[in-house]
């Protein structure tokens, strides 16, 4: 687990940002499989996290098929669920594109720009020159961003 983090840390805040990105962003393909497949009970509405409509449909299927031996009266619940499917094969595909350019702006606030390490140092060098830090903090902070860690000081 150790060095599985420190590989992770390792990675630019860019890489780590598209590697989220692919492991959570939605696949149109899988996404009317399901529809085809789990359409009635929601399962694509639960694959793109639209879990409380995913229940809904759920419910109006069990309601629908439990109540369609009484006289036809299932099909006050699977009428309409039937129409918010067909509803859903035109849509899914910008639920999609939806979902993935939400997760994309979500990453992309999350990762700003950093500032490059030799413009970094070079302003802590104007500094010590300038007075304003000492020799000893401008030590400390280039080893900070080269990533060299601080000298154990043994007793």
């Amino acid at each position: 687990m150790g060095a599985e983090t420190m590989t992770t840390n390792s990675l630019s805040a860019d890489t780590q940002a598209i590697m989220s990105f692919e492991a959570n962003k939605k696949s149109a393909g899988v996404a009317y499989l399901l529809w085809f497949f789990t359409g009635g009970i929601g399962g694509h509405r639960f694959y793109m996290g639209r879990t409380g409509s995913a229940i809904a449909q759920l419910i109006l299927s069990i309601l629908g098929w439990l109540t369609i031996w009484a006289a036809g009266f299932g099909l006050l619940f699977l009428i309409p669920l039937g129409i918010w499917l067909l509803v859903d094969v035109f849509t899914l595909g910008g639920m999609v594109s939806d979902h993935n350019n939400k997760l994309m702006q979500r990453l992309n606030a999350g990762s700003a720009p950093r500032a490059n390490p030799a413009d970094e140092l070079a302003k802590f060098a104007a500094l010590r020159d300038s007075g304003a830090i000492s020799n000893d903090e401008y030590e400390a902070q280039k080893r900070r961003l080269l990533g060299v860690p601080d000298a154990v000081v043994v007793p």
